[in-house]
């Protein structure tokens, strides 16, 4: 047998990588041991499904009064558990990072451990060259065997719970592929189109027969969640300031509703469009603005993928028709928790209709259509294969699918910027901008986190992003419309909007958080101009009509204040009931839905 160099030999680096040996050991089974507790216990509570959250709601859905301790209760809980949910999936995340690289350590330290120990161990019984050779074999193999079998226990949970280091790793493959030059895997349209190679049908949007709208026809309709380009602007600037809905003061018309849905109206050339669905039934609602007469009622028939039963996932909160439809045109569109996207003509002949597979996410799937041009784009966050997809309104033929890193509950805004036409969309990391004609990556900045809803806001050269459990963040866009550049000018992490999206004037923006504040940033600075608590949580949106915003909190007080640097409350109205959606402004006119009703209210 050969003899060792004296640096094999090393007393020190053998003392040396026993200890790391022992403490990364340790380390490792501390972690594994944490993983796994943490792994049974979100698997055993399930707190986004609280059973005791979920039998308060059903408690007081059942009240015939409104119980107000109650409802703090159930918003106390749904924080607390939230929360909880919240920090265990950071927590895995973490942990998995951890574990993969304490293993790695052990490892590494273990095989050095053993080339720098300076003597051989002495035995009692001498043995036989062939035997201590396979001593020491088996001891070495079993101590990395353990090794690589607590990395993977340790990952198992972390998988199994949220898959976030799996995601992560695709996340970086494909950044690595786009670093290279290499195609999507999907087929999304190459930053510069005229570059894709002929014949290639992904990357060609596929056109439609139908002159699209413009956006000047968009702007004096409400098309989409949050009006035009779902931006929160209206364009008529005369929404009623005064109302009183017991009493039918100013009430133009009020129509029932049967089946649940959280969605807003939506608004084309006298049409008032939305969608209700349960676990079994989908229907599309088409209402006489100037009258509430319903002019047609359709239910979603099943397309081929349809799932035969509704999706398990879906939270009271969300319900199965969050999605606001899009109004384009002669066309309307609605999408619901199964994945059935549909589309139907004015007259309510049914133009086609597809069905997307069931996005997997906790809550539900709620984010809401936009349209612009010839196309229909569907923020498709699934927690596998996170995509957005653009259709041809007309045929429904995919123009362009774009990959994504991240999921949300939030929807896509289409904004006229100072470097061109950009959809901007929020994930649980980043903000994105992409070319709304072909889908091309335009920029991303990384700011957000947490499990984001609400979307982006875009005004003055600004854009604004913002998540409970993350930051608020002022984005600048600059650059030129080839390479545009976004970066960060300010950050802001007190005050945070949950649920609620802002919206911008130029000079500062506004957002309600679900604890029950409004709050006024300025938009060069962030800095906090004003917070103003009103009296329930806020999951609607804010909407800037001409100097006044309107914004309703949960309980169905609309709040009517002016656009400046100090709080100025112009109105404190009673919209009747309980309020999610985010009301649709017209002309005079603002059409409501709450959980029973749709009614317009009309400026005298």
């Amino acid at each position: 047998m050969l003899e060792k160099r004296e640096f094999d030999k090393s007393d020190f680096f053998w003392r040396l990588s026993t200890t790391v040996t022992i403490v990364s050991g340790l380390f490792s089974v501390i972690i594994f041991i944490l993983l796994a507790v943490n792994y049974f216990q979100i698997t055993r509570l399930d707190p986004v499904n609280h059973e005791l959250l979920t039998e308060l709601r059903q408690t007081y859905a059942s009240l015939p009064e409104k119980d107000e301790a109650l409802a703090q209760r159930i918003r106390d809980l749904d924080l607390i558990t939230r929360r909880a949910f919240f920090t265990s999936q950071t927590f895995l995340q973490g942990g998995a990072w951890m574990m993969l690289i304490t293993v790695s350590v052990f490892l590494i330290a273990f095989k050095n451990m053993i080339r720098w120990r300076p003597h051989l161990p002495e035995l009692a019984d001498v043995p036989t060259a062939d035997k201590e050779f396979l001593a020491y074999a088996q001891s070495r193999h079993l101590i990395t065997w353990a090794g690589v079998g607590l990395l993977f226990g340790g990952m198992m949970t972390a998988y199994f719970s949220e898959s976030a280091l799996t995601k992560e790793m695709v996340e970086a493959a494909t950044s690595a592929a786009s670093a290279d030059g290499a195609a999507p895997a999907d087929g999304a349209a190459p930053a510069d189109p005229a570059a894709a190679p002929a014949g290639d049908a992904a990357a060609v949007p596929a056109v439609a027969t139908v002159p699209p709208p413009t956006w000047e026809e968009m702007l004096v309709n409400w098309p989409s969640f949050r009006g035009p380009g779902s931006n929160g602007v209206a364009h008529f600037t005369t929404a009623p300031t005064t109302w009183d809905v017991d009493a039918g003061t100013n009430i133009k018309w009020k129509a029932d509703l049967t089946l649940p849905g959280k969605n807003s109206p939506v608004f084309w050339g006298g049409k008032l469009y939305i969608s209700a669905a349960d676990e079994t039934t989908r229907e599309v609602y088409c209402y006489n603005a100037d009258t509430g007469e319903q002019l047609w009622k359709q239910t979603v028939p099943n397309f081929p993928g349809t799932p035969a039963e509704s999706p398990k996932d879906v939270m009271e909160d969300t319900g199965f028709a969050a999605s606001t439809m899009v109004a384009h045109g002669d066309m309307a569109f609605a999408i619901f928790a199964n994945g059935d996207l549909v589309a139907y003509k004015s007259d309510g002949t049914q133009a086609w209709g597809k069905n997307l597979g069931v996005a997997k996410n906790h809550y539900g799937y709620s984010s809401s259509l936009l349209a612009y041009d010839k196309l229909l784009y569907v923020q498709y966050d699934d927690s596998e294969k996170p995509r957005l997809l653009a259709f041809d309104t007309a045929t429904g033929n995919e123009a362009w699918t774009v990959n994504r890193k991240k999921i949300s509950w939030a929807s896509p805004i289409f904004a006229k910027t100072n470097v061109g036409d950009h959809l901007i969309l929020t994930s649980e990391k980043d903000v994105d901008g992409y070319n709304p004609l072909t889908g091309a990556p335009l920029w991303t900045v990384e700011c957000l986190g947490g499990e984001v809803a609400p979307s982006a806001a875009y005004a003055n050269g600004m854009v604004f992003a913002a998540n409970e459990y993350a930051m608020a963040n002022g984005i600048t866009l600059g650059g030129t419309p080839e390479a545009v550049e976004a970066t960060v000018t300010w950050e802001f992490d007190e005050l945070l909007p949950e649920v609620s999206s802002p919206v911008g004037d130029g000079e500062r923006f506004y957002y309600g958080t679900t604890v029950g504040d409004i709050v006024c940033l300025d938009a060069k600075t962030g800095e906090n101009l004003w917070t103003q608590e009103v009296e329930d949580g806020i999951d609607a949106s804010p909407i800037l009509v001409g100097d006044r915003v309107y914004l309703a909190d949960k309980s169905g007080i609309m709040y009517i204040f002016r656009a400046s640097a100090t709080y100025e409350e112009l109105g404190k109205l009673k919209l009747g009931s309980a309020s999610y959606a985010t009301p649709a402004y017209l002309d005079k006119r603002m059409y409501v839905r709450t959980p029973e009703q749709l009614y317009c209210i009309e400026a005298p």
